[in-house]
């Protein structure tokens, strides 16, 4: 999966013409100092890993002056979260801020649509939002070849309560974001924190975003991003030998699906449901027992090295790929890696009936369609 680094997303975001706080990456201490200099204190120095929690783990500081400056950059270039190495630290101008906002656009390659998740608490887990107040989160579906404009944008804008100057930059920041879906071959884009700032100005202070692996051969920019990347996950070495598409994330939920669409919009939906995901896993064309030895091992894998993995849920929707296969692999693969979580697996497609029934036989939680499928694994996750 083409998930971009937040600096990396963020040229993507100016490329887009979305509005961002002046800021330049940087390789080491020199370049550092060199560009909080140019930029003027205080700045932010925001270290850039393909991993949650950045915060949490002090790789996010800000400094007033030089001397902290020099204090804390080489801590965090030398900073890691479960293994994952900083790449490199990104130097922003820090911001004075009178209110954050979520918001969101992912492509969901199963309906063929883009969805809006839009949030007035912003800077948090929108996981917590959405379970908490759920009233506070707006999702709204668009397919693909719909023609989303100023009056939708304004529209999703106005439902959360925005008027005036605000309300015009963000209806402007929603458009931005569509287009730059279709254009740029993105798969998510997320802006957490989306913020208003004490002057009036929205600016994206975060970036998340996933390009489409597919589309990477074809985009310069995308083919140098990951030309400099230094190899950082283990396990996601492990599985790009595995030919799987493989993200760590935070949560308890593990996920295998076929589909970087489909796996997204499963990590979504978890999320939307108050649940914590574990990875993005796609296993890509086909599902015979190597290929889901292969992924389950990997969500073994993840659950040893991190926090444990609760529940795994298996979203498959088989074109080519005969259910009653999927399912016959993923009772003899759970049994061979002795894997005692609770399994929630949804099927659709061909042979669709045989399969619902050899995962019925092993006890397995079994269903066709995706939101109770999800409902089901979150229920699970959270009794634990």
């Amino acid at each position: 999966m083409g998930l971009l680094l937040e600096f990396e997303g963020k040229i993507v975001f100016q490329e887009a013409g979305i509005p961002l706080l002046p800021g330049k990456v940087a390789y080491n201490l020199e370049e550092a100092i060199a560009t909080a200099e140019d930029l003027g204190y205080p700045v932010v120095v925001k270290g850039q890993i393909l991993h949650g929690g950045r915060g949490k783990a002090g790789l996010i500081k800000v400094v007033k002056d030089q001397k902290e400056l020099k204090e804390l950059t080489p801590k965090i270039l030398a900073g890691t979260i479960k293994d994952m190495k900083v790449q490199n630290v990104l130097i922003e101008k820090a911001a004075k801020i009178a209110n954050e906002l979520y918001i969101s656009s992912m492509f969901d390659t199963y309906s063929r649509e883009i969805i809006f998740i839009m949030s007035t608490e912003g800077g948090i887990d929108i996981e917590a939002v959405a379970e908490k107040t759920p009233k506070k989160v707006r999702t709204e579906r668009y397919p693909i070849d719909f023609e989303f404009t100023t009056k939708q944008a304004t529209e999703l804008s106005k439902s959360l309560g925005f008027k005036g100057d605000e309300l015009k930059q963000l209806t402007d920041i929603l458009v931005k974001m569509w287009d730059a879906m279709h254009t740029k071959d993105l798969q998510l884009v997320e802006i957490n924190p989306l913020a208003i700032l004490d002057d009036g100005q929205v600016i994206a202070l975060d970036s998340k975003v996933i390009i489409d692996d597919n589309a990477i051969y074809r985009n310069a920019l995308y083919q140098e991003f990951m030309d400099k990347r230094i190899p950082d996950d283990p396990l996601e070495d492990k599985a790009a030998s595995f030919d799987v598409a493989f993200v760590r994330l935070d949560g308890d939920i593990g996920i295998i699906g076929n589909g970087a669409g489909l796996v997204m919009g499963t990590v979504d939906l978890i999320a939307e449901f108050g649940g914590r995901p574990a990875n993005f896993l796609d296993v890509g064309g086909g599902a015979s027992t190597e290929r889901v030895l292969n992924a389950l091992s990997i969500v073994k894998a993840v659950g040893e090295e991190g926090e444990a993995i609760d529940v795994l849920l298996v979203n498959i929707f088989g074109g080519i790929t005969r259910c009653d296969d999927v399912a016959n692999a993923v009772v003899e693969v759970r049994e061979k890696l002795g894997l005692e979580m609770p399994f929630v697996v949804r099927l659709v497609g061909t042979k669709q009936k045989e399969g619902m029934a050899i995962l019925d036989k092993a006890g397995m939680n079994a269903f066709t369609e995706m939101e109770p499928a999800v409902k089901r694994a979150v229920e699970i996750a959270k009794s634990k």
